[in-house]
């Protein structure tokens, strides 16, 4: 009875440390963590797009903005975001021209003066939907992404959506000293 009892003991401990493998060691799916919040991120070379996403005004679908953080991690060369390619049932209004500084990080579309509209007349703009763009940089990169389309409510209550082209906000002009 004594052997049966060790057997047993011996062939649990050995599963429980077969089946708990899963989660032990460095790269295990257990001690890794994706990206926070809805946006979509990709790393193209030295360019990082982080938490991208789209914003729509359910009252309004026939436009939306992109929301994005762009960072670039090389040490001495600067890029432009100079294009976004769309879907057929998207298009992009006026010129994309993000400059994108060595070593830093630039938002589009909120906290930012920069802002990426997309237009649609056929429905391509619906909340819950995905559309796909794909971002391209003066340095030949590009960046294709499916980015989930979210309603302008909740969080993104707040997020402006033009009326216009791509937008730079100009600065507010300092009071004159007079």
């Amino acid at each position: 009875m004594a052997r049966k009892n060790i057997a047993v003991a011996a062939f649990i401990s050995a599963a429980v440390l077969l089946l708990s493998g899963c989660a032990t060691g460095f790269d295990a799916a257990t001690n890794t963590q994706g990206d926070s919040g809805n946006g979509r991120s990709v790393d193209v070379g030295a360019l990082q797009i982080r938490n991208a996403t789209v914003v729509v005004d359910s009252a309004d679908t026939s436009r939306a903005t992109v929301l994005m953080t762009v960072i670039s991690t090389d040490d001495a060369v600067d890029d432009v975001l100079n294009g976004v390619a769309a879907a057929k049932s998207v298009g992009v209004v006026g010129e994309v021209n993000v400059p994108l500084p060595h070593k830093s990080a630039v938002n589009v579309g909120f906290e930012s003066e920069y802002r990426i509209v997309l237009t649609s007349v056929t429905g391509g703009l619906e909340p819950g939907t995905f559309v796909n763009l794909s971002f391209m940089f003066e340095s030949g990169q590009s960046a294709p992404m499916s980015l989930l389309i979210n309603e302008k409510s909740g969080f993104y209550a707040d997020i402006e959506i033009p009326a216009g082209a791509v937008e730079e906000v100009a600065p507010e002009p300092m009071p004159s000293a007079s």
